[in-house]
């Protein structure tokens, strides 16, 4: 066995103690001094990367709580444009009704999502809750847009529709072209002029003072406009689709051939030009060349159709 010397020198004496030790333990002290700085920078090391750790892991919780608010908001607001969008078809539903069109189906608008998704995208949200959520609510945003979008489509039919009944309804005459006593009915009478018992009358009479305002009961283009024998001041609409109206009696016209008046504009004045036995307007409207009554053509309460 090798041995070595060594000198050990006491603090404050000259004096020295010299021991021989085996050369395996000076050996064996130099390995313990190399591990122990070995572990010291482990240990540096692991607590470095602790921190570092701890840094990131918190970063990572905190833009993970951030992100779930902005997700949440983000939901809140698909949820809300849903719930509009079912409104949306709800009031489609009553406008349906109220024009007697046949009811939307509510099956149609339920759009579908999905298709052939990829094995790595599959992995990736099943694998992380954000992804998952994320994918639903993107899932969600182009379903609800194409709903949207059929609604959009359907209320654009509709206002079509609308404005097309309504430009026909424009021209059908719904008000009482003024304002008076009803003085004698549509049909058979005792003719208050000439006596003839049972001569047709071909419209109402609607008595009232001289000069009373008489209008248009719809849009329409003026067909006559002169002075007759029978009915003095006279007056003829054609409003199309086979409907005219005729206005007698009236002590002024206030309008001329081919000019085009509309709905509540002034034809003219109440008078007791022609045979007349007082004042007051005979109205008559004919469909297809064919007197009819004109009191279902005259709603209650000023209503008109539009």
């Amino acid at each position: 066995m090798n041995f070595v010397k060594a000198s050990i020198h006491f603090q404050k004496s000259s004096r020295a103690l010299t021991v021989k030790v085996p050369s395996f333990i000076l050996r064996g002290s130099l390995f313990i001094r190399i591990v122990v700085v070995i572990g010291f920078i482990l240990f540096l090391v692991q607590v470095l990367s602790t921190s570092v750790y701890d840094g990131v892991l918190k970063h990572a919780f905190s833009s993970r709580q951030k992100l779930n608010k902005e997700l949440s908001q983000i939901q809140n607001t698909v949820d809300y444009i849903s719930s509009t969008s079912k409104d949306f078809f709800k009031a489609e539903k009553m406008l349906h009704a109220k024009l007697g069109l046949p009811l939307p189906d509510e099956a149609s608008r339920k759009l579908s999502t999905g298709g052939h998704i990829e094995p790595n995208v599959q992995l990736l949200r099943k694998s992380s809750p954000v992804f998952e959520r994320t994918a639903k609510m993107h899932e969600d945003v182009w379903r609800i847009f194409g709903q949207i979008q059929n609604n959009e489509e359907s209320f654009n039919s509709l206002t079509k529709y609308i404005d097309q009944s309504r430009s026909v309804l424009r021209y059908i005459p719904s008000i009482s072209p003024t304002n008076g006593r009803y003085a004698s009915a549509f049909g058979p009478r005792v003719h208050p002029v000439t006596g003839e018992v049972g001569k047709m009358h071909q419209g109402i009479d609607i008595s009232n003072d001289r000069w009373t305002p008489i209008y248009a009961p719809a849009d329409g283009v003026v067909e006559i406009s002169q002075l007759s024998s029978s009915f003095g001041n006279f007056v003829v609409l054609n409003h199309g689709n086979g409907l005219k109206t005729r206005y007698g009696h009236m002590q002024m016209s206030a309008v001329t051939p081919g000019e085009f008046v509309h709905r509540y504009q002034i034809l003219g004045y109440m008078g007791n030009t022609g045979r007349s036995v007082g004042p007051h307007l005979h109205y008559e409207v004919w469909r297809n060349g064919v007197p009819v009554n004109p009191l279902p053509y005259i709603l209650p309460n000023d209503y008109e159709v539009d």
